[in-house]
Parts: structure tokens; sequence; C-alpha cells
């Protein structure tokens, strides 16, 4: 018999990774560049808006800070920075509100979970630790590890098959219009957008149920309450 799952996004839906950024760009301007009091909200406002939500090559990234502000010391190079990226950020995680009440109501109704998400492995399995998550998950999915990255079909099949779930009585839930929804609905899976962080795709339609906090996942559910 096949079972019914509840497969998860991790970044801006089952961690806030908007703020996760912004605590991690105000440790990077403390640690390392010239940054007065004035200057400090803009430079902050750059350097959000240069990460492209998660999406600019983070090479790339430390580059154009690195090119356009004062540095304390001349000496730091974009390794010191990467290598201050990937022993820093995971800290930085900040769990979704509500993320482990919905985790915890959704599988006491008989759902299993599982979680896909792009990314390196150290960095996604680093922030699943650091708030706890992992625990959570029957199947846990990460694109550097199986060669696959949303929104192809085939990371959704491979997460199904390894929960031994249909994707007809399954539900996928992630903020990204095209990675999440889009990828999601190929594979047959019910999607839900997490609405908020992302803006939508106008070539992309409109998933059925779109949620602006993770409670709201519930009644789509229907779950009616927290159950712990």
């Amino acid at each position: 018999m096949s079972r019914k799952a509840v497969l998860f996004d991790l970044d801006n839906t089952l961690i806030n990774r908007k703020e996760a950024f912004h605590v991690f760009s105000e440790r990077l301007l403390d640690q390392f560049f010239e940054c007065g009091a004035e200057a400090r909200e803009e430079m902050l406002d750059f350097i959000r808006i240069a990460d492209r939500n998660g999406y600019r090559n983070k090479r790339e990234l430390f580059e154009e800070i690195k090119g356009k502000y004062v540095l304390k010391d001349p000496a730091v190079s974009v390794e010191d920075l990467l290598k201050y990226w990937f022993s820093e950020f995971f800290k930085c995680t900040v769990l979704m509100d509500a993320a482990k009440e919905v985790l915890d109501s959704i599988k006491d109704q008989g759902y299993v979970l599982g979680l896909i998400t792009n990314g390196s492995v150290h960095t996604q399995y680093r922030k699943l630790d650091t708030a706890r998550l992992r625990e959570y998950f029957e199947v846990i999915v990460i694109s550097d590890e199986v060669n696959l990255k949303k929104p192809d079909q085939r990371i959704f099949e491979l997460a199904l098959h390894r929960l031994g779930a249909d994707a007809q009585t399954s539900w996928y839930v992630g903020d990204h219009p095209v990675n999440d929804v889009h990828g999601a609905r190929q594979a047959g899976l019910q999607p839900v957008w997490f609405e908020g962080f992302m803006e939508w795709e106008k070539h992309v339609p409109k998933p059925a149920h779109v949620i602006r906090h993770l409670h709201d996942l519930l009644p789509i559910l229907a779950i009616s309450t927290y159950s712990r």
C-alpha cells in the first residue's frame, strides 16, 4: 500500500533563509569591513540584493563585495571570505515560525515526511542540524548528493521512490515558483506555494494552494490544529 507524504523545501520554507542571511551579513561586516553607522544599512541592502535570494554564485558575490567596500585588512582574500561563509553561515540558521509544531502535527496524522533541497551537502545538513530538523524526515534529498537539481522532476521522483509514496497522494511545499511549484507539479505532486519570499513567475500557472505561514498548511491537509 502506498504511503501518503508531505515533502518540503528547506530555505525560506522550514528555515528563514532571508533572516539568516541578514544575520550573516551583519557578522561579515563586523568581521571584515570598514563600516560606519551611516553606511551600514546601505551596505547591508547592497549585499542582500547582490545575493539574489541565495541564487548568486558565492565566489562572484564576495568578489563584488570585496571590490566595492573597504576591508579592515587589505590582505583578506576572496578565499578568506568564502571560508568564512562555509564556516559561519549555518550558525545563523533561523527556524521558520511554528515549523516543528506543524511537522509534528502532520506526522501525527500519518503522513511520512521528506525534504528536497538544492545546495551543498555540507551546508544543508549543517543547517538542518543547527535547527534540529533532521530527525523529522524519513528521506532527505540534497541536489549535490544526487547530481539532480530542482526543478528537474527526477529529483522529486527519487524522493518519492525512497519514501515509498505515490505522487498523486503527496504534497510538496516550497517558496520558489519554478524550482518548487513547477517542478513538483511536473512530477505529479500537489504543490503548495509558500508566498512572501520570491516574486511569482508570470509564465508559471499558480497552484491551487498558497500559504503565508506554515500553520496555513494544516487546513489544506485537513488537520484542524496543532496536535501537541
